[in-house]
């Protein structure tokens, strides 16, 4: 049931459409280094803020389980095309390891190197994740591949444990912000806002932080979730940016974390009465998740 952010998905693509960016292959070996807590960096120490004071800040954070659309865009593996017929439908399967996306960063603007006073900043990450069927299966029995095709049947859509399972991953795969600590890189985030101003120390510029590196430490925090496949994060400085319209789709993916928390907590099941009925009614699958959730209710009053 992870196609809650694939429209979203799609918008923000939009929104980056006519910037080229420079982009990195993932290397685990580049990352840059991290500290073991929250590091301050005051003023004095600070070379400059990408989105502070009055300058835009947006974070955002998106899941999907759709490879196609994760791939859009990407190289795929030479001699090999899985956007249609059987073979796509085997790659989805993901016992072929040489049909996975590249992890990947995408630099859209300058780069830390570049900058040289506080500049409007955006960071996107594009989780792609393993399909739901796959998921559930999993979870009963690590050691049994699932049918991928499973997760195309409209059957699963009622499932109990949908909700359950997606607002779990959906929260795991948001929160990796708050555990990446960059040395000389101090993110400020929040959970239920959608800015994330970073300040950067002089030091860090002078020993080499790049958004390549610091894209290579965020991935490797998203590479011990075992129900993650491939990440691509974006930063970008560029001054044209819509980052207004970002931060509108940024808020909406906290409002649908929101929604799958208040409808694990129980919600009204006539729509007229209900609070999240807006967000239900835009984002797809959130519909059938909540009236999962009744069917559940109305098998085992209990529970």
């Amino acid at each position: 049931m992870m196609q809650l952010h694939d429209a979203l998905i799609m918008r923000v693509r939009e929104l980056l459409t006519g910037f080229s960016p420079e982009i990195h292959s993932f290397d685990a070996a580049k990352a840059w280094p991290e500290t073991k807590d929250f590091e301050m960096i005051f003023q004095k120490d600070a070379a400059f803020e990408l989105g502070g004071g009055n300058k835009a800040s947006v974070n955002l954070t998106c899941v999907t389980d759709n490879v196609e659309l994760f791939m859009e865009g990407q190289d795929l593996v030479p001699g090999r095309d899985f956007r249609g017929g059987r073979d796509f439908a085997e790659a989805l399967d993901f016992r072929d390891a040489h049909a996975l996306p590249n992890h990947e960063i995408c630099v859209y603007g300058r780069d830390l190197q570049e900058i040289q006073g506080d500049v409007s900043y955006a960071r996107i990450c594009e989780v792609l994740v393993k399909r739901e069927a796959q998921r559930a299966e999993n979870a009963e029995n690590p050691k049994q591949a699932s049918d991928p095709a499973d997760a195309e049947n409209p059957k699963q859509a009622g499932n109990p444990a949908d909700a359950e399972r997606t607002l779990k991953l959906l929260q795991d795969v948001d929160f990796v912000k708050f555990h990446v600590y960059g040395k000389g890189f101090m993110m400020r985030t929040s959970g239920q806002s959608a800015r994330e101003p970073v300040r950067v120390a002089k030091k860090a510029l002078q020993d080499g932080i790049t958004f390549e590196r610091m894209g290579d430490a965020v991935i490797s925090h998203y590479q011990k979730n075992p129900e993650v496949l491939a990440v691509r994060v974006s930063f970008i400085t560029e001054d044209a940016f819509d980052y207004n319209g970002l931060a509108k789709e940024a808020q909406k993916a906290v409002e649908i974390r929101n929604s799958l928390s208040k409808i694990q907590k129980g919600l009204p099941t006539e729509c007229s009465v209900c609070d999240v009925r807006e967000i239900c009614n835009e984002v797809t699958g959130l519909r059938e998740l909540h009236f999962g959730k009744k069917e559940r209710r109305e098998k085992n009053p209990a529970g």
